[in-house]
C-alpha cells in the first residue's frame, strides 16, 4: 500500500499539531461533550480547515510528507448516538473533509496521507480498565469497518493508557487489511498507565494479532518524558523498542495525572522540546514527529526545520 511503501522509504514523515486547543483558544469553538472536535465539521469547518492547511502547508514548505487524521478520536457508535450529530455520518464526513483538503495540493497524493483516528472509549489519561480484549474487539471493530469503506490510507490508535483496550483495538484494526499504528499513552516510568512495561506491550500486540502494527509510538507526551520513559531498565536495550518508531508531543512536562487534573492549558519552551525530540531522533531512530496539546503552526515550523536539518 503507499503509506507502507511512504513509511519504509522516508528518513522522516510529519504529522499535524494540536487542533482542539487551538479551537477552543483561537476560534472560540464550543465542543459537543460526546465527540469533542468531530461536531466542528458541521459547526465551523472553516476553522478546522485553517489548521488542518497550516500543517500542511509547512509539511509543503519543507518536503516532508505528512500524516493528517480525522478528528474522531471520541467518535464511536456509543458517543455518536448521545451526541448532537447522531443523524450525521461523522466518519465518512471526516475522510471526505480531509480528502477535499489533500486534492487541493498539486502533489497531494504521494505527500498527504488521510488516517483514521480512533481512541479508547474510556479516560486516556487514566489506567482503568474499561473493556477487556474481545470487548475492545467488538466495540472498536464497528469503527474500523466503517473507515474501511472510505478514502483512508492508515488507521490511527491515540492515546491508548492500557494494554487490553489496545490489543482488542488492533486486532480489529488488523481485520480492515489497513496498515495501523498503535499509539501509547505513557510515564516516565516506561510504562503504559496500567503498569505494562512499553516493550512488553509491544510484545503482546504483535504475537496476538493477524497483521502486526506498522509500528508504534506515543502521542499527548512531553519529548523528555518520552526519552525518559524509552531509557528506563523495563525497557533499556530491548530489542522490540525499534518498533517505536514516533511522538506527537505534548508542550507540558506534566504526568498524565497532573495534565488529566489541569484546568489551563500548559504549554512549554518549544525550543527544548525540538532538541528533545532530535535526541529522539538520533538515539532511538524515531520517523514520525508531530504535536499535540500545547502545540501550533509556530511549533511544527521548527520541528519540521530541525529533521530536514538531519541528525
Amino acid at each position: 500500500m503507499i503509506f507502507e511503501k511512504l513509511f519504509h522509504n522516508s528518513d522522516v514523515l510529519l504529522t499535524e499539531g494540536a487542533l482542539v486547543e487551538r479551537l477552543r483558544d483561537e476560534f472560540d469553538v464550543e465542543f459537543d461533550k460526546h465527540i469533542n472536535h468531530a461536531g466542528v465539521l458541521y459547526t465551523n469547518p472553516d476553522a478546522l480547515e485553517c489548521l488542518y492547511k497550516q500543517y500542511v502547508d509547512i509539511g509543503d514548505k519543507y518536503k516532508l510528507p505528512i500524516m493528517l487524521m480525522t478528528p474522531t478520536r471520541k467518535v464511536n457508535f456509543e458517543s455518536v448516538k448521545e451526541s448532537c450529530f447522531s443523524d450525521k455520518d461523522i466518519i465518512g464526513d471526516s475522510c471526505a473533509f480531509l480528502n477535499k483538503i489533500k486534492n487541493q495540493y498539486p502533489d497531494g497524493a504521494e505527500s498527504i496521507m488521510i488516517g483514521g483516528l480512533l481512541g479508547c472509549k474510556g479516560d486516556a489519561y487514566g489506567s482503568e480498565i474499561v473493556l477487556g480484549i474481545d470487548e475492545a474487539y467488538r466495540f472498536h471493530r464497528r469503527q474500523t469497518l466503517q473507515f474501511a469503506k472510505e478514502e483512508v490510507d492508515y488507521l490511527f490508535a491515540g492515546i491508548m493508557p492500557e494494554i487490553n483496550e489496545a490489543l482488542g483495538m488492533a486486532r480489529a484494526m488488523a481485520d480492515s487489511q489497513i496498515p495501523y499504528i498503535i499509539s501509547f499513552m505513557i510515564k516516565k516510568n516506561g510504562c503504559l498507565l496500567d503498569g505494562t512495561p512499553i516493550s512488553e506491550a509491544i510484545r503482546l500486540i504483535d504475537k496476538e494479532t493477524n497483521v502486526k502494527p506498522l509500528c508504534y509510538m506515543t502521542n499527548c507526551v512531553h519529548s523528555t518524558n518520552v526519552r525518559q520513559a524509552l531509557a528506563n531498565e523495563v525497557n533499556d536495550k530491548d530489542i522490540l523498542l525499534k518498533r517505536f518508531k514516533g511522538i506527537q508531543a505534548n508542550s507540558s512536562v506534566l504526568s498524565p495525572e497532573e495534565l488529566n487534573n489541569c484546568g489551563i492549558l500548559q504549554q512549554g519552551d518549544f525550543v527544548g522540546m525540538v532538541d528533545e525530540m532530535q535526541l529522539l531522533y538520533r538515539e532511538f531512530d524515531f520517523k514520525i514527529f508531530g504535536g499535540c496539546c500545547g502545540t501550533n503552526d509556530k511549533f511544527i515550523d521548527q520541528l519540521s526545520a530541525m529533521l530536514i536539518a538531519g541528525k
